[in-house]
């Protein structure tokens, strides 16, 4: 038997709209009763999960789609190919992230406290918020 969209809405903590909208954009695909209720079966709270997943990850829902669709077995080398590009792109961009809050991390070490802040020690932060400022503008978040 399957859950409804209150049902899956209060397992998986999210709103009932939002469970409506993967539907209506064809992310999830519920069965419907002969009433048109919507009919969660577990391979569709699975998906959802993906989502949620995917979409903490800073995935768009047009990535997400795309994703889905290479986890259906009937897929084309084209649609696997382009799935293996966004991979390795979103790969980067978490990459870059780290280095940010990793150089974020360093920056805030160097911090000292605020009374006993010497001209040095400014002058090594001015450096951190440099490299810090480069790398956001070399990964497109700023432009110059």
């Amino acid at each position: 038997m399957g859950k409804t969209v209150k049902e899956v809405a209060e397992i998986l903590n999210v709103p009932k709209s939002t469970l409506r909208y993967y539907d209506k954009v064809n992310l999830v695909n519920p069965s419907r009763e002969s009433n048109g209720y919507r009919m969660y079966q577990e391979v569709d709270l699975r998906i959802v999960k993906y989502i949620l997943v995917m979409k903490y990850g800073e995935f768009n829902l047009e990535e997400i789609q795309t994703i889905l669709k290479v986890m259906d077995t009937n897929t084309t080398a084209g649609c696997r190919e382009r799935t293996e590009l966004l991979i390795e792109k979103k790969k980067k961009f978490f990459q870059d992230k780290i280095n940010y809050y990793e150089q974020m991390l360093a920056l805030f070490e160097q911090v000292p406290e605020i009374k006993d802040f010497t001209r040095e020690e400014e002058s090594e932060i001015d450096s951190y918020i440099e490299k810090i400022y480069d790398l956001i503008v070399k990964n497109g978040e700023i432009s110059r």
